[in-house]
């Protein structure tokens, strides 16, 4: 992947939610905060994004967010870089419009507790040539569940192991020109917002082949520890 300088950039990372799924964790600290192999899921998103280019922050805290607000001074690698913002118990579009004064063009806006190899050079790239308001990463629907493929008659004819559906998923990572906020309202849910410019024509996805994983359950912490060092690597020989 190809390592990028962003200069109007800033990543504008959504960690106030109260993680409820993935108690007793977030019953003493956020979900962002939540370890995975002995640091932060916070920290692998930043430092995935800090690698990529991307050095400036800005936290859109609530939940036990002095915690999260301690994480932004005390991590050495991150010093002088990030803005928390504490918006309180509110939703995704109200955490946005609070953290936009701090960020006068471009914000690429993810979920805190989502992990994905995406590439945010060419994520930009197709974002600008296709001169979107908004672009929204995209991913394909991995099916849970092994399917069964039997013939007319019934007959099992092959199994297939948790395929990928035609389908795809928003994984966040969302990169949102600053004008496309005047299509955001308070108090609205985020699919609001992008329904709203989707139906301007202004929306664009870009496709995300590489690794993806979110953190809502123990099960989902554990597996992202046993495949963490997938997201780590961002070019040969360099790792966070």
């Amino acid at each position: 992947m190809a390592i990028g300088s962003f200069h109007d950039l800033t990543a504008v990372v959504l960690c106030g939610g109260k993680g409820q799924r993935l108690r007793p964790y977030t019953d003493k600290m956020p979900k962002a905060l939540v370890p995975i192999c002995g640091k932060p899921l916070l920290y692998h998103l930043m430092r995935y994004l800090q690698l990529s280019g991307v050095n400036r922050f800005v936290l859109c805290v609530g939940h036990l967010a002095e915690q999260i607000e301690r994480f932004a001074h005390e991590t050495p690698e991150f010093q002088g870089a990030i803005t928390c913002v504490n918006s309180g118990d509110v939703g995704m579009t109200d955490r946005i419009l609070d953290a936009s004064r701090h960020f006068q063009a471009r914000a690429l806006i993810c979920y805190g507790d989502t992990l994905a190899n995406v590439d945010i050079v060419a994520l930009q790239r197709r974002h600008t040539e296709s001169d979107a308001l908004a672009t929204i990463t995209v991913y394909p629907l991995h099916s849970p569940f092994g399917i069964v493929e039997p013939d007319e008659a019934g007959r099992v004819v092959a199994f297939r192991e948790k395929p990928v559906l035609p389908y795809w998923i928003n994984v966040g990572f969302l990169l949102c020109e600053r004008e496309a906020l005047s299509y955001m309202d308070t108090g609205a849910d985020l699919d609001q917002f992008l329904l709203r410019l989707a139906a301007v024509g202004r929306l664009f996805s870009h496709r995300h082949g590489g690794k993806h994983l979110t953190v809502n359950t123990d099960r989902d912490r554990a597996f992202a520890e046993a495949h963490i060092s997938q997201f780590l690597t961002l070019l040969e020989g360099t790792g966070s």
